[in-house]
């Protein structure tokens, strides 16, 4: 059996559009194996930014995120990717108070997961929001 990982890898491969005008939430620990792993001329300051929140992001160039390769529509850092976009397209929606597939995603049909699957996900999600992020929940 596929893993998660790359049963994601071959559904995405030329699509990209998670890429596009991506507000990516960035942990310290994603900041760091970026940094580790990409090469030696890259600056923090090349790839994050602040949201309004005070968060770290992934920064966007001319609409897309910057380690997007527009051209094969590939990721420029999959094997050290941000842990947000491991989990995508299932994001955590904070109106909703839940974990769903995020909308903009035009192929989640392919990433349907069990019950138990998305929840052990969702519950993967929200440790990483409280625990890297620092975000609280109040139903938690």
């Amino acid at each position: 059996m596929k893993s998660r990982d790359s049963l994601f890898n071959t559904k995405c491969i030329d699509c990209g559009n998670c890429c596009l005008l991506t507000e990516m939430i960035l942990s310290e620990k994603d900041i760091t194996l970026i940094l580790k792993n990409a090469p030696s001329n890259l600056n923090r300051e090349d790839f994050v930014k602040k949201s309004s929140d005070g968060y770290s992001e992934l920064k966007n160039i001319k609409g897309h995120c910057v380690f997007l390769q527009k051209d094969t529509k590939q990721c420029k850092i999959y094997e050290f990717r941000p842990q947000g976009c491991g989990f995508y397209p299932i994001i955590y929606d904070f109106d909703q108070l839940k974990c769903i597939y995020d909308k903009d995603c035009p192929r989640t049909d392919l990433f349907i997961l069990t019950k138990q699957e998305l929840r052990m996900t969702c519950k993967s999600i929200k440790q990483f929001l409280q625990e890297e992020i620092k975000i609280k929940f109040s139903n938690s």
